[in-house]
């Protein structure tokens, strides 16, 4: 309760406003009173004046005290109202206090008045309590209302521009400002605040859209700090400025609320007031921070949504030139796909690619977002034009990068022919461009530009760019590296081509030489061969036996040299594919004892057993004769000549062969093909496993040396090999050390085996 109370006495009887005011006398309080007896006088003390308590008779001159305390309640005041009357009845006091009243004391009992005071001046107290405390739960109810809508429009869309719209009309509908504003840093200078939403439809604010908050830089320091500007009247401010601007705008009071989160300053939300000045209540400041922290939240989540997003698009814009890199190797594709990719991406209107050569700048790729703009592909530029490019501490180094928002205040301020012919005649607004350099050696640069409006690249876009920029050079030296491989294997195979134009003139002059040698060394040993059989026939007188072994000599030495030359065309031949093969059918057995016969004068001199085995089922083949008896007489004479006793075999049987192998899980459903084989087996010295490759190798013999034991060209089992193979078969060898060798030469059933 007040320590001074204003009571208004409402009595037409002075004697009995006297005694009201000594009976309030008794009272702790000091208590001053204004006495009225007239309704209209009343109704002006209610008007004007704030009072704690009236008093009023019940019955006056003119009214009555239900008049009184309707003009009491139409003041507004929310102060007792106490009845002091000469007589009423109970009934009637009922009525009263049904009307209002707060209680009521006769007039002869006067002294009663301070406890009835009291009372109800605490009754009043506690009631204000009250209706404060449910005002307060009703604005708490009604700030968590507007925050939980806030938090569900944030839930329902990523769009904030709908948030903060939602916003500032939940701001107005509850707080009723004259307008609500949300104001955010503009993209190319946080130093000026935009305004970006309005709440309501009036054309004022409206008009204020996307335009600088003009009082911001005034109040600019505190709101960064998190302080907020509360301006009860705006005549009072000490800024003439601001001032000025109110009246222009109408505004009398304004409140400026700081967007901060994690100290990250991020707009403000204002409410004005127009017409009249107004006390921001606490509560009302209470609401506005805490819809301003929501609102802090919206935009840093949607600022990070924003970056998630920018992150995957970039990623997605490197992954599709890394795919392009890697799908092709064609440098003019590369740099085209690059360009229209960036250029889309960064949804810029113009975007090329540059070389530097011979202090010129090229433009050697270009996209450009409509054919209406002025197209700079294939044009050229000294690089002495273009030195705000260069970095200073290096020799025609770019720089890191070159930014520039504004290039007609830069063609302006620093003119030269071609940043005024970039500016007027291509239309250049803002630039930004980063260099490419392929092994630290720089080749050029990739540029933006935009020529509708003025643009500020940020820090991320820049830096994808740069990574843009990385990426070229990766495809770049990929190309040239391609390029210069395609070079070497062009000359290498040209290399290849005129060796083997070489070898082939060789072996064709090889060739050529044993075919028309062949007469001419034949023939002398025709003569050679023939005199010395007709000497040792003796027709012409006896020999001596010295004579006698001279011609001997002469003899065996003419048949070798004859079947060294023969062996030699043979091989010449089959080597330069003339060697033509007359298929026939052979009968098995009748080859088989002929070839024998041809070694069994030998193999008897040394006591050597021939044995032949055929199986049952083979009869003949098919083959070419004289080539088939030439390969099996050599495998038989190196059996006996390599085997001092024991036993020299010719098997021939019939085997399988695979033409298709099966895997684990596929079957083997193929047919097999059937061979002829025919096997040569002794029981000589053997061959050493390593010794093995040499064997069919031309003019290999496993105990060369001054000394051989055995005689031999070396040529017989290159080439049996080399006609097993024109047959389309094979002739291989199993051998070990001392207990002999068998050699098999496989013929395959599309050669022509018959079986019965």
């Amino acid at each position: 309760m007040p320590a001074k109370l204003r009571i208004l006495i409402v009595d037409d009887e002075p004697a009995d406003a006297e005694l009201i005011t000594l009976a309030l006398a008794a009272t702790q309080m000091e208590v001053v009173c204004e006495v009225t007896d007239t309704l209209a006088h009343c109704q002006q003390l209610l008007q004007t004046q704030t009072w704690d308590v009236v008093l009023s008779d019940y019955r006056l001159n003119g009214f009555t005290g239900n008049q009184v305390l309707s003009l009491l309640q139409q003041s507004e005041q929310q102060i007792p109202f106490i009845l002091i009357t000469g007589s009423l009845g109970e009934e009637a006091a009922v009525d009263c206090i049904k009307a209002g009243m707060t209680d009521y004391v006769l007039k002869d009992r006067l002294f009663r008045l301070p406890t009835v005071l009291e009372r109800s001046l605490h009754e009043f107290e506690l009631r204000r309590q009250q209706q404060a405390a449910m005002l307060q739960i009703h604005q708490q109810a009604q700030r968590e209302a507007i925050i939980n809508r806030i938090v569900q429009a944030m839930r329902e869309t990523l769009v904030l521009d709908e948030v903060l719209q939602t916003t500032v009309d939940l701001v107005r509908d509850a707080l009723h400002p004259s307008c609500c504003l949300i104001m955010r840093p503009s993209a190319s200078s946080d130093r000026d605040l935009l305004v970006r939403n309005v709440s309501g439809k009036n054309p004022f604010w409206e008009g204020l859209l996307n335009h600088a908050c003009a009082v911001f830089p005034y109040y600019e320091m505190p709101l960064r700090q998190g302080n907020m500007v509360i301006v009860d009247a705006v005549a009072q401010e000490p800024y003439a400025a601001v001032q000025a601007l109110a009246a222009r705008d109408g505004v009398c009071a304004f409140l400026i609320v700081p967007l901060i989160y994690q100290q990250e300053f991020l707009g403000g939300l204002s409410l004005y007031q127009e017409e009249h000045d107004r006390t921001w209540t606490t509560d009302e400041i209470a609401m506005a921070k805490a819809i301003a922290d929501q609102c802090a939240i919206a935009i840093q989540q949607s600022q990070l949504f924003d970056q998630v997003q920018q992150q995957a698009q970039r990623e997605h814009l490197l992954n599709q030139i890394a795919r392009i890199i890697n799908s092709s190797l064609d440098p003019a594709y590369i740099l085209q796909e690059i360009t229209r990719l960036t250029g889309i991406s960064f949804t810029v209107d113009r975007a090329f690619i540059f070389e530097i050569r011979a202090d010129q700048i090229h433009i050697v790729e270009e996209w450009r977002a409509t054919d209406a703009l002025p197209s700079m592909l294939n044009t050229t530029f000294p690089l002495s034009d273009w030195l705000d490019l260069l970095d200073a501490q290096a020799d025609f180094y770019l720089k890191r990068f070159f930014h520039t928002p504004d290039y007609g205040a830069l063609a302006t301020s620093e003119p030269s022919p071609t940043r005024l012919t970039h500016h007027q005649t291509y239309q250049i607004k803002s630039v930004v461009n980063v260099p490419i350099f392929i092994r630290e050696q720089l080749f050029g640069g990739i540029c933006l530009n935009t020529t509708a409006t003025q643009r500020h690249f940020t820090d991320g876009e820049i830096h994808l760019l740069q990574q843009i920029g990385d990426q070229t050079a990766i495809a770049l030296y990929n190309a040239q590296s391609y390029e210069r491989l395609e070079q070497l294997v062009r000359e290498r195979t040209q290399e290849l081509e005129d060796e083997k134009r070489l070898s082939e003139a060789a072996n064709s002059a090889k060739s050529d030489f044993l075919t028309n040698m062949s007469h001419e060394l034949r023939t002398p040993l025709t003569g050679i061969l023939g005199f010395s059989s007709l000497l040792l026939k003796q027709i012409f007188g006896p020999l001596t036996p010295k004579q006698q072994q001279y011609v001997e000599n002469i003899s065996s030495c003419g048949s070798h040299l004859l079947s060294l030359i023969n062996d030699l065309l043979d091989l010449s031949k089959i080597e330069a594919g003339r060697d033509d093969l007359i298929l026939e059918a052979v009968d098995v057995e009748e080859l088989c004892i002929a070839c024998l016969s041809f070694v069994r004068e030998q193999a008897d001199l040394k006591g050597l057993h021939l044995v032949l085995s055929i199986a049952p089922d083979i009869t003949t083949c098919t083959a070419d004769s004289r080539r088939l008896k030439q390969i099996l007489v050599n495998l038989l004479s190196n059996a006996v000549k390599f085997t001092e006793a024991g036993t020299v075999t010719l098997r021939v049987d019939q085997a399988a062969q695979t033409r298709h192998q099966g895997t684990k899980n596929t079957p083997t459903n193929y047919p097999r093909a059937s061979l002829i084989q025919f096997h040569v087996s002794d029981t000589g010295i053997g061959i050493a496993q390593e010794d093995l490759p040499l064997l069919f190798q031309p003019f290999q013999q496993l105990d060369s040396g001054l000394d051989k034991k055995y005689q031999g060209t070396g040529l017989g089992l290159a080439l049996a090999r080399k006609l097993a193979q024109i047959h389309g078969g094979d002739l291989t060898v199993t051998s070990e050390p001392g207990f002999g060798s068998c050699f098999s030469l496989s013929l395959p059933a599309e050669a022509g085996v018959l079986v019965r």
